[in-house]
């Protein structure tokens, strides 16, 4: 009878164990999943809904729902103006509940150098570094204007002989990226002829009615007009040819202009946000940027690879800032 007891307890006692680690196991599995969004979320852009970076929040938006990364529906906003700056403010102004997110760029950088607008890469929360993209030059097919030193020519004579395009805003890759080309030219770029746009596509169509001569953008932006007999391709900010639709274009450099630059695009979240909601938008980011999907966009738009997150991508941005204070130096003056 004793031993009966004594099983008849101890399978009590076991019974007792098994129902606490279930219990448990009930509690902490919300916390082992982690955060998730339970509404749409909004995924923010600074300029119109054309060019790169529009492009690059909607390439992520169809990666995340093809493949299922992210549960809840990702809604693009476009908030252009002040060089990323009103959409960088819409983003802290939506609170840092994890439901908004934006496309970083090199105005993280530039907005404090150019006085563009006052946020910075600190007064946001940086998620992931995505890839990074080139530059093109570009002129209308009936341009007088066939390679660099057509430019060079023009622009030593008068440095407002020609007026240059690009979006989204004074201190964009594209605007710097310009810049560092006329310098090189031996241009003076502080009383160049610049002139903003929301996107590199609002600049394109400028040039096209006649409002401006050549547009700096991303390579991306290119093929459709070149491939319609509108644009050419007259230099490529890059080390060497991007090849595809871009092949026939030779480099800056091929053409004797010692510049370089390098623009490259981000994810970001609104200052203060917490772990877990970084935690969650760096794994979703990673698993969009590993999949073939993803892969086939990036050689599609002529990017280049360069994931980076958390420490790494601090130290990035704040090595970035430092360069741009010297690029806006060496240049010697503010458009």
């Amino acid at each position: 009878m004793q031993t009966v007891r004594a099983m008849n307890s101890a399978r009590a006692r076991a019974a007792i164990l098994c129902g606490v680690v279930l219990a448990a196991c009930a509690i902490s599995a919300p916390a082992a999943q982690g955060w998730q969004p339970t509404r749409p979320v909004a995924f923010i852009v600074g300029s119109a809904p054309s060019g790169s970076l529009d492009l690059t929040a909607r390439v992520l938006q169809k990666v995340w729902d093809d493949k299922r990364v992210v549960s809840v529906p990702v809604i693009v906003v476009n908030k252009p103006g002040a060089g990323n700056g009103i959409a960088w403010s819409y983003l802290n102004d939506r609170g840092a509940d994890g439901h908004a997110i934006a496309i970083g760029t090199t105005n993280l950088v530039s907005n404090p150098v150019m006085g563009a607008h006052s946020i910075g890469h600190r007064d946001v929360t940086p998620l992931a570094l995505l890839f990074d993209d080139y530059f093109i030059l570009l002129v209308r097919a009936d341009s007088p204007i066939k390679t660099m030193a057509d430019v060079r020519q023009r622009l030593l004579k008068d440095p407002a002989a020609l007026a240059i395009g690009f979006g989204p805003g004074l201190g964009a890759g594209s605007h710097t990226a310009a810049a560092v080309v006329m310098k090189a030219l031996g241009a003076n770029v502080g009383k160049g002829r610049w002139v903003p746009y929301r996107s590199a596509g609002e600049a394109i169509t400028a040039m096209l009615g006649g409002e401006i001569d050549i547009v700096s953008g991303t390579a991306v932006n290119a093929p459709p007009f070149i491939a319609a007999g509108r644009i050419r391709g007259i230099g490529i900010i890059a080390p060497q040819r991007l090849g595809g639709a871009l092949a026939a274009v030779p480099t800056i450099r091929e053409q004797g202009v010692n510049a370089d630059f390098t623009n490259w695009r981000a994810v970001l979240g609104p200052k203060g946000m917490r772990r877990e909601h970084v935690a969650y938008w760096e794994k979703a980011l990673q698993a969009a940027t590993s999949s073939e999907q993803w892969q086939k966009d990036l050689e599609r738009n002529f990017w280049k690879s360069n994931f980076m997150t958390g420490d790494k991508l601090h130290r990035f941005l704040d090595r970035e800032a430092e360069t741009f204070r010297g690029i806006w130096a060496d240049i010697g003056t503010r458009p």
